[in-house]
């Protein structure tokens, strides 16, 4: 069969038929299901699947049904008010998803997050990360009928948005980085509130694996399904834990660490299979992994403040107040003209923000590139010759998130 140039002919409702002269006159013709957008299901996502029999031919995405405008609106606002803008792209990992935006405001702001602001961040992204990959591992449960796996993960979640709320004052979306630190700081009760909740993830996962991922069900579903290798793998500029799945040795936390990486010592996780049950062990270990970070940053968490003492100084009710004191002291702080760079590893990869600015409070430009839109193309080609009933397997092995994408 012939690759699939859209428009497709529209008939019988939601059913596709090829019916182009040349297919024709061959007698060639490939059924054309349509997948989404509803939610739950592909998540507000549409997959145009092209069908031989029950074998996936050729897959043609089409993303934009929760498209947000984030780069248009980042025009037309001032910078203090874009971390809570660019957050709504990936809810579940709203921590590591602000961070390249305020490092980039940072570096145009000449303003540099003390060190205890540093290992607060690291700690929030890493439990962001976390709670991400049990998003994502949910998913995929109930995508392949497990339900055990999905309420499972949903309900340890609901343990790390109790701790966020303690920290942060907001459950999912938190907006906790700002530029030069974070917005308020930690309690011991706090810190003992996470060594609680890394040993529950700890005890839940022992049986989660021997329920869910051990289970030969669940590892035939996966083996061997949506395979992609390591060299088509960069082809495609896969990103994240479905790069390092293909054995791409490649994390932006050991490339270019940001906040209190470079301190920090953690394992790169690496798989070689390249495989949807790959896809799925490598965040299974990073879970372990930033468990692993965590505890590190509790045993070395730096005394002090958690803002820039440029900041401090205009507003030293700040120590008395929190945030809340010192969000007005923005107002009087403008960008240097240039543009300004910064990227970070989110939960499914690399994440990238290039800031234009002219020394108005308000940013000439925005580019804001996320891990769901680089992966995407691949996730499409991985679906390529898998059955039909493969489908939803691939797409959650790769952990896409349509808001993400469409940022």
């Amino acid at each position: 069969m012939q690759r699939v140039e859209w428009p497709f002919n529209l008939q019988f409702g939601n059913t596709f038929y090829i019916q182009n002269e040349e297919e024709l006159r061959r007698g060639e013709r490939g059924l054309v299901v349509v997948v989404g957008p509803q939610h739950p299901g592909s998540g507000h996502m549409r997959l145009f699947v092209v069908l031989d029999g029950d074998i996936i031919k050729e897959v043609v995405p089409d993303p934009g049904f929760v498209h947000r405008g984030m780069e248009k609106l980042a025009e037309n606002r001032p910078y203090w008010t874009l971390i809570p803008l660019v957050e709504k792209a990936s809810i579940m990992d709203s921590m590591n998803i602000t961070l390249p935006i305020t490092l980039a405001l940072e570096k145009a702001l000449g303003l540099e997050p003390p060190p205890r602001a540093k290992y607060l961040r690291t700690l929030m992204a890493e439990l962001s990360r976390i709670r991400t990959h049990l998003y994502d591992l949910a998913l995929l449960g109930i995508f392949l009928g497990h339900s055990t796996a999905f309420m499972w993960s949903f309900a340890l979640m609901d343990l790390y948005a109790e701790v966020f709320a303690k920290i942060t004052g907001a459950r999912t979306t938190v907006a906790y980085p700002v530029p030069g630190g974070v917005r308020r700081d930690v309690k011991r009760e706090h810190l003992e509130a996470v060594e609680r909740l890394l040993k529950k993830t700890e005890e839940k996962l022992r049986d989660l694996k021997t329920i869910f991922l051990d289970n030969p069900v669940t590892k035939a579903r996966l083996e061997g399904v949506g395979v992609i290798d390591a060299k088509r793998a960069a082809e495609l500029g896969v990103v994240g834990p479905f790069a390092r799945a293909a054995g791409i040795d490649y994390d932006i936390r050991k490339i270019y660490p940001y906040d209190a990486y470079p301190e920090i010592e953690f394992e790169i996780a690496t798989e070689k299979e390249g495989d949807a049950l790959a896809r799925v062990i490598v965040r299974w270990r990073e879970i372990y992994e930033s468990i692993k970070i965590v505890r590190q940053i509790i045993k070395e968490l730096p005394q002090g403040d958690v803002i820039d003492e440029a900041l401090l100084f205009k507003n030293p009710e700040y120590r008395r107040e929190g945030i809340g004191g010192v969000l007005g002291v923005y107002t009087y702080i403008y960008p240097e003209p240039g543009e300004y760079a910064a990227v970070a590893e989110a939960a499914r990869g690399t994440t990238y923000i290039h800031l234009w600015t002219t020394g108005a409070q308000r940013v000439y430009r925005m580019r804001y590139v996320t891990p769901s839109w680089r992966n995407l193309k691949a996730m499409a080609e991985a679906m390529k010759g898998e059955r039909l009933a493969n489908m939803p397997t691939v797409y959650m092995s790769f952990g896409y998130f349509p808001p993400e994408a469409d940022r």
